[in-house]
């Protein structure tokens, strides 16, 4: 696991212009021109690909993973092959996004791997791995030597089938799934627990024009605030209503999902507004208005909320899960 800190630093504290994430509509989002180094990324893998340097150590990290009819590609750890500060600023960059994108600010390591002829992930869902998943891709798309490669993420409305049913509709791949390129210094994130996988790879067996990737998952988030909300009372007054309202939502008891709320304070610790980070909340048994529901509860409780230390500028991020986790999420 890879964290931030709870206060995070003065850079990160407001939210910087990004797409906006609708995960809870579409389940994924996709961010291009993800990082400002991903050619330096790049140029690493190439460089411990050329031919004479075959006999470098860091050429012989690479496991074949190979699970007869589900997963077939080479991975290695992405935190360990490129230079430390490389690494590092990828990973500022994607936690820095997360924390104001999704609420959450911590990631698991990522694994890189590459996909030659052959290589494929067949249908699944990565649970319990992580609420989202994501994909960066180092992939010279536009100059590729294969087809295939795209990452198939099963669409929503397929998720409660017979629901939605269209006796009129084709029922092909292109139609239950979407098609996702995996085009350079692109970042992909998505509800990882909607069944996904990779188009299986055709073409070239050279990795230098192979499908090339990071990838890894978003953990669970926790409570996060600002610097000014640290002390003691403020801090206990928000896991206070954090797990408050955690318990309030219990009886949504047919709703899944997870519920990333921020709230922003004015003058005397008075939500000033709450908004929805992120909603990945679905039904269960079929009911499309009870996720909204849960916003309604969950905003309408936060944005009543004052705050002992809060004042202008000052934020909270809290996170809920349904159903209710084990371990409290957020506090």
């Amino acid at each position: 696991m890879v964290n931030l800190p709870m206060a995070l630093p003065e850079s990160h504290r407001e939210p910087r212009t990004e797409p906006t994430a609708d995960l809870g509509m579409d389940r994924s989002v996709v961010v291009p021109d993800f990082f400002s180094a991903a050619t330096s990324l790049r140029e690493v893998f190439d460089s411990r690909f050329q031919r004479f340097r075959a006999d470098d150590p860091d050429s012989f990290v690479w496991d074949y993973w190979h699970v007869p009819g589900q997963y077939t590609y080479h991975r290695t750890y992405g935190d360990r092959y490129f230079p430390k500060p490389l690494v590092r600023a990828f990973l500022d960059r994607l936690q820095s996004w997360g924390m104001e994108t999704l609420g959450c600010a911590s990631v698991t390591p990522p694994w890189l791997s590459y996909y030659v002829d052959g290589c494929v992930q067949e249908l699944h869902a990565d649970v319990p791995h992580g609420p989202w998943a994501y994909v960066f891709s180092l992939t010279r798309w536009d100059d590729r030597g294969f087809s295939g490669g795209e990452t198939l993420l099963m669409r929503p409305h397929h998720m409660d089938f017979w629901r939605g049913f269209d006796p009129s509709e084709a029922l092909e791949t292109y139609s239950l799934f979407d098609e996702i390129p995996a085009c350079f210094n692109q970042l992909t994130v998505f509800d990882a627990r909607v069944p996904h996988g990779v188009r299986a790879v055709s073409g070239t067996r050279d990795p230098l024009h192979g499908r090339v990737v990071l990838h890894g998952w978003f953990d669970y988030p926790r409570l996060l605030a600002s610097e000014d909300l640290q002390e003691d009372k403020a801090l206990t007054r928000l896991k206070l209503v954090a797990t408050t309202l955690q318990r309030r939502l219990e009886q949504f008891d047919a709703v899944t999902g997870l519920l990333t709320a921020r709230v922003d304070f004015g003058d005397g610790g008075q939500a000033r507004s709450a908004r929805v980070l992120t909603n990945t909340l679905v039904s269960t048994v079929g009911e499309p208005e009870a996720p909204g529901e849960v916003i309604t509860a969950v905003l309408r409780a936060l944005s009543e909320l004052r705050l002992p230390g809060g004042s202008d500028g000052t934020w909270a991020v809290l996170p809920f899960r349904l159903p209710k986790a084990t371990e409290l999420a957020g506090v």
